[in-house]
């Protein structure tokens, strides 16, 4: 969390989940595959949701459709200047769609054939993460 005061704002929704529904959560209680959750972004209902809420990010959710907490990493990371100036949203959007054993990584005649699959395959082959400072959940 970026701040307390986004901090206390997870304690007050914790409170009034309590109070309203009777289950109480703590941060690593919180369940990641909510499919209720997932369904509301994949349709780019985002509004409030931290990280998410912007006018480029509610417009991707429904294309990227995320139903695992990783498609969330893609999802932030791949709506900045980075991806989109490096020509890199459409390519992983595209590869999204294939058969992950089809997509081709390329590697030097001799080389190590897996290098850059090894190094790539959570993103598909695009590189969608750069420098220090960004999110890489590996």
């Amino acid at each position: 969390m970026l701040a307390l005061g986004m901090l206390t704002c997870i304690r007050k929704c914790f409170d009034l989940i309590a109070d309203h529904k009777g289950k109480r959560y703590r941060l690593e209680t919180i369940p990641p595959d909510d499919a209720l959750v997932y369904d509301m972004l994949c349709r780019g209902e985002s509004l409030g949701v931290f990280q998410v809420e912007s006018r480029a990010q509610m417009n991707m959710l429904p294309r990227l459709k995320p139903r695992t907490f990783y498609d969330l990493v893609i999802e932030v990371a791949i709506v900045r200047p980075g991806p989109i100036q490096g020509d890199m949203v459409h390519p992983y959007l595209k590869r999204r769609k294939m058969d992950a054993d089809k997509i081709e990584y390329p590697y030097p005649k001799g080389g190590n054939k897996d290098e850059l699959r090894n190094v790539l395959h959570k993103t598909l082959g695009v590189p969608l993460f750069s420098g220090a400072g960004h999110a890489h959940c590996h």
